[in-house]
């Protein structure tokens, strides 16, 4: 995918972990809205990861992205 700096597709992935475990540790998350979030990681996840086609793969690596963004909104507004 990125053949240049390949950590990169990496780093969307970990950020959202990382906030989505941060987020329930500090008790920020509703079962619904918590597993919403999770079901969100884990598709994006695998269609990322695990996807047959490169546009697969790139759709999965924007949604990643794009809970990454939502999710460090979210954690900055709160």
């Amino acid at each position: 995918m990125l053949y240049i700096l390949p950590f990169l597709t990496w780093f969307a992935a970990i950020t959202s972990a990382a906030l989505i475990v941060m987020s329930w540790k500090l008790g920020e998350l509703r079962r619904f809205s918590g597993g919403a979030l999770l079901a969100w990681f884990l598709i994006a996840g695998y269609c990322q990861f695990l996807g047959g086609s490169p546009v697969v793969r790139a759709v999965g690596l924007f949604f990643q992205t794009a809970l990454a963004i939502v999710l460090s909104v979210r954690w900055k507004l709160n």
